[in-house]
């Protein structure tokens, strides 16, 4: 495995956990506002690892931008979930799940152009 697939692998898993976080702020877990912010693994592995070794491939930028609208889809679900209109949050996992298929998608992408 190369240095680039290890990368990408990390990146990988704490996209997994993110989205075990929204899943389990949804059914009863506590919402750690500093989880879905800048200081979170996943922006922090764009940080310090993304930008400074990806920084010019077209798909990192994709994945940030799918990042941050997951990041909004995170918080606005929480909102709703929090003044008692859970219904429409759990609606939301539907969402989730598509930017995370995109965020996946464009990750394996990267993956496999970068593969040597």
């Amino acid at each position: 495995m190369n240095l680039a697939q290890v990368d990408f692998q990390q990146l990988r898993i704490k996209h997994i956990l993110y989205k075990s976080k929204v899943r389990s702020m949804l059914y009863g877990g506590t919402y750690d506002p500093a989880f879905f912010s800048a200081t979170g693994p996943v922006s922090q592995w764009f940080t310090a690892t993304g930008q400074v070794k990806y920084n010019r491939e077209p798909e990192l930028h994709a994945l940030i931008n799918v990042h941050q609208e997951l990041n909004t889809a995170a918080t606005q679900m929480h909102r709703l979930y929090t003044s008692g209109k859970i219904d429409e949050a759990h609606d939301g996992l539907k969402n989730i799940e598509k930017k995370s298929d995109q965020f996946l998608d464009l990750l394996a992408q990267m993956e496999k152009r970068l593969a040597v």
